[in-house]
């Protein structure tokens, strides 16, 4: 019997929020997502593409309080919440926790985060993208944490993850898939989330992105830039609650395991670019400076 469960990609990510309307406007109004579901004081937003990527709640505060992850076809969550079980985690089913999911099975991550894990996704049409950003899918969340080595044992032990890179060692990334990372978790005396990043098309649409952002009211707090690990493209701009926002696009991707490293690129100084620990120096802008103050609280 397998240990680790197979994880095909982050959905969606849930959030508590004093006002969910106020994120709500902003989330289809600037960022291009669409309502598909109002229930019992919930809001789901569906990217372009159909797939619910957020859900707002109501709550004393801002903070993500769920993430959504989609397992393998022939994963039974019977089964998992079995082998969940044997590492001492207990878990749950919950019936239509979404709009389109008929259930998920439900538990807390090693940070007290709650995970959705579901196997069949809505089959929903899609939207013609609006006149606001409309990003491809949500791309991966970060999370600051008390303990990074646990983060890593739980989501590369228990959830199969892969460990893309680390800077140094109080920041790592982990993938689910050939994405270079869906979910990042720093070493801090912080916690909650520190972004949500939603992929782009390209450069051009990153430029469509920016100037809507302006008209929008939005300014960047950093970018644009690309990243030394993982290589994206990137902006950051902060939503109405303060949340730190990216957008990005060409994020690296290990299309072959068995390779061991990732897709070949023009801008990669390492060839082949290996999964390794990054320094500061290197992993944070090849084009520029680094974060500005206030961006890693």
């Amino acid at each position: 019997m397998r240990s680790m469960i197979e994880i095909q990609r982050l959905a969606y990510a849930a959030f508590d929020t004093p006002d969910p309307d106020q994120l709500a406007a902003y989330y289809v109004q600037v960022v291009g997502l669409f309502e598909v579901a109002r229930s019992a004081g919930t809001i789901h937003l569906a990217s372009p593409a159909g797939e619910t990527c957020v859900v707002l709640a109501t709550g004393s505060q801002t903070a993500c309080r769920a993430l959504g992850f989609q397992i393998a076809a022939g994963e039974g969550l019977a089964g998992v919440a079995h082998r969940l079980e044997g590492h001492g985690i207990a878990a749950q089913i919950r019936r239509d926790p979404q709009p389109g999911i008929p259930e998920a099975l439900t538990f807390l991550d090693c940070n007290g985060t709650r995970l959705e894990l579901f196997a069949a996704a809505p089959s929903r049409a899609g939207v013609a993208p609006s006149p606001a950003i409309a990003p491809l899918k949500l791309g991966h969340i970060a999370f600051f944490v008390a303990d990074i080595q646990a983060a890593v044992a739980f989501y590369r032990d228990i959830l199969g993850f892969r460990v893309a890179d680390w800077m140094e060692d109080f920041f790592v990334f982990l993938r689910c898939g050939p994405d270079h990372h869906t979910c990042n978790f720093i070493a801090s005396p912080r916690r909650g989330m520190h972004h949500l990043a939603f992929e782009l098309r390209d450069w051009a649409h990153v430029q469509s992105a920016c100037d809507w952002l302006s008209r929008s009211g939005y300014k960047l707090t950093w970018g644009p830039g690309r990243h030394g690990i993982g290589h994206n493209i990137f902006t950051y701009h902060r939503n109405p609650q303060g949340q730190i926002i990216e957008l990005f696009t060409e994020l690296d991707t290990m299309s072959n395991e068995a390779l061991g490293y990732y897709d070949p690129r023009p801008w990669h100084r390492d060839r082949p670019q290996r999964p390794k620990v990054w320094s500061v120096e290197n992993a944070v802008n090849l084009w520029g400076d680094g974060p500005p103050p206030g961006h890693r609280d």
